[in-house]
């Protein structure tokens, strides 16, 4: 093993000096969509987290082409957490189900709406039907134990974490560039905490990680060479 191996792991591959900002933006956009879609429960801490540095890239932002990428982050980060969310909820209703049978006072307590609500509410009332729900698991953690709680907390505050437009600053507000670097440096220390939290859930599955990381994304493609154009007729003589 050569000296010094054990390093690489600790050094944040996200600082490579190689990688440009619009990179990190579309590699962070698709990753943020990679994990709400995969597992927003297991990584509902990371994706908020992530969100608030990446917001904090955007009120720096001066340029159209940044703030485009931001945008559609937010855009895909949200409507894949939606899309996730039936099947999240629905696992925990199966937990209240086989505890208290789904016609119990104590599901309806969980699940007033139904199940389908999670599959058809408002965006705008979302967190109060994970608000009802969280505050139904808890009257009744005894009987159900902590994870449901855990994980209905998770919901909730993933949810947030990818609906609310995350205080976007006033676009007349003056930014230097210390601290558009100090933003960027703040998002690929997310992004490699992010890295080490998928190395920690699936240690030796390195597998894993091409589900939620798209590292082509920051790779520098070479441009397509041009095609050799065809030899030019020699005019017949006279």
């Amino acid at each position: 093993m050569p000296a010094g191996y054990f390093r690489n792991y600790i050094a944040n591959p996200f600082d490579a000096p190689g990688i440009s900002l619009l990179e990190l933006l579309n590699f962070t956009t698709d990753h943020l969509q990679r994990m709400t879609a995969a597992n927003p429960t297991l990584f509902a801490a990371r994706i908020a987290a992530t969100n608030t540095a990446l917001a904090a890239v955007g009120n720096t932002a001066t340029d159209d082409a940044t703030k485009l990428a931001l945008r559609k982050a937010r855009k895909l980060a949200k409507e894949n957490f939606l899309a996730a969310l039936p099947k999240s909820a629905g696992k925990i209703a199966l937990t209240v189900e086989a505890k208290f049978g789904e016609g119990s006072p104590e599901f309806v307590e969980c699940f007033p709406q139904g199940r389908t609500a999670y599959s058809k509410t408002a965006d705008d009332q979302i967190a109060t039907l994970l608000q009802t729900l969280l505050n139904g698991l808890s009257n009744h953690q005894a009987a159900l134990g902590t994870q449901v709680l855990t994980d209905a907390g998770a919901l909730l505050s993933g949810w947030m974490a990818v609906y609310t437009p995350s205080e976007t600053a006033s676009g007349a507000k003056s930014t230097t560039q210390a601290a558009k670097n100090s933003a960027r440096a703040a998002l690929q220390l997310e992004l490699f905490k992010n890295l080490l939290t998928i190395a920690l859930n699936f240690a030796g599955h390195p597998e894993q990680l091409d589900v939620y990381m798209q590292q082509s994304l920051l790779e520098d493609h070479p441009a397509a060479a041009s095609p050799t154009p065809a030899p030019v007729p020699t005019p017949p003589g006279p």
